[in-house]
């Protein structure tokens, strides 16, 4: 059973939190800012700010044009204190890079491409991501945290990942214990979240940051297919705390097999990587006049390199991969309302063929109960993930900031 009750230490905690996560977002900010803000008066404010200025989590500016022409002192989180190493497992690839709490990029990205992670391998990628980890926290002392995305499921009570081969049978499948065995490699807080999740976050972060209740849906199609939905910056978790999988909700139950899940017809099946891979080589054989035709082999962006040169058989890939994910976004429309759909990951580089898929199914499927959200489809070469995982990180430790940013444990 959680505990409800707060003692005055929780209440410091939630006090200083709640400072923090304005001045994190807000810097110049005067103290009858956060007292709006906040709704704390300005003797707890001034309590806090001092605590807090004492060991450099924040500093003053200096005077600023407040309201009615009278100067305040401004205040800022001290943004060069900490830092954030930021971890993205796919399943095909591990990137690592430090950000700050303003989610700037610093040192040089690494980036390791392996096959697959399997039961098999998965000890060896740990261990690479264990080398990262060692060799940023020597190069930035600053790290005060690591936060990572990884792909779905992931289970947040027990920290686990479901490894593939997958199996129908839930006593035959392998949970392995990501969040313990990255543990054990460092002494700092780790803090894990589904990767479109995390993506989720980082946009209502750092893309919405005046738009606090907005609720943020990022579809990020990669390898696969993920969902994550943000709500006045709270990612939606269901009542098993287990990533929702809303890549593998059937668009058609009579359709293709999902190369992850082994359904039928789920969004994964004509809209992840592997499965637009798959698609093309099935029909390959009957387009002789494809770019792709020259190919001994290729992969998902041969096509849609294809695609660009108007090749008509990778066009028409794009335009139908589209098509399904539009299906996909009205499905989910009948479930959530997000005010703003973000569509990341790989599948950004069908570009306007892509759009122009999802649109046309909104024209022919649009239901009288759905209301299209506005969409935005990212630049292939955005690092939303990757931030997301930063994101989350700041998130946790804004949100307990005497034990994670190492405060004073009284005013």
């Amino acid at each position: 059973m959680s505990k409800t009750g707060k003692n005055l230490t929780d209440l410091l905690d939630s006090n200083r939190s709640q400072i923090m996560y304005y001045l994190a977002k807000h810097p110049g900010c005067s103290r009858a800012e956060l007292g709006e803000f906040t709704g704390l008066t300005l003797a707890s404010i001034t309590k806090i700010i001092h605590s807090l200025m004492e060991c450099g989590a924040i500093y003053e500016t200096g005077f600023s044009e407040g309201k009615k022409g009278r100067r305040s002192v401004g205040l800022s989180f001290n943004y060069e204190k900490y830092k954030i190493l930021a971890v993205k497992l796919s399943w095909s690839r591990l990137e690592m890079q430090p950000y700050d709490f303003l989610g700037n990029a610093y040192g040089k990205l690494i980036s390791i491409p392996f096959i697959n992670i399997t039961v098999d391998n998965i000890k060896y990628v740990v261990q690479a991501a264990a080398d990262g980890i060692k060799s940023f926290c020597a190069e930035f002392p600053e790290i005060a945290a690591i936060g990572m995305a990884v792909p779905g499921p992931y289970y947040r009570d027990t920290g686990t990942i479901l490894l593939p081969p997958y199996n129908i049978d839930p006593e035959k499948r392998y949970y392995y214990p990501l969040k313990e065995k990255l543990a054990e490699h460092t002494s700092l807080p780790l803090f894990i979240e589904h990767d479109a999740d995390a993506g989720a976050l980082a946009y209502w972060w750092f893309e919405s940051p005046d738009k606090k209740d907005t609720v943020i849906m990022n579809i990020l199609a990669d390898d696969g297919v993920g969902v994550g939905l943000v709500d006045n910056g709270k990612i939606f978790t269901v009542t098993s705390n287990c990533s929702w999988e809303m890549g593998h909700i059937s668009i058609d139950y009579n359709g293709r097999i999902c190369p992850s899940c082994g359904a039928r017809g789920c969004i994964n099946a004509y809209c992840g990587m592997q499965a637009l891979e798959q698609i093309a080589k099935e029909l390959l054989p009957g387009q002789l006049d494809s770019i792709l035709q020259s190919y001994s082999n290729f992969s998902w962006q041969t096509i849609f390199q294809a695609a660009k040169q108007q090749d008509p058989f990778a066009s028409n890939l794009v335009f139908e991969c589209g098509k399904y994910l539009g299906h996909g976004i009205l499905s989910l429309l009948h479930v959530f309302n997000p005010d703003i759909i973000v569509i990341s990951g790989a599948i950004s580089l069908g570009g306007d063929l892509l759009m122009s898929g999802i649109q046309d199914t909104f024209a022919k499927g649009q239901s009288a109960y759905t209301i299209i959200p506005k969409i935005k489809l990212l630049p292939a070469d955005t690092e939303l993930t990757l931030l997301g995982a930063a994101a989350f990180a700041i998130d946790r430790m804004l949100n307990a900031p005497t034990q994670y940013l190492s405060l004073p444990t009284n005013n």
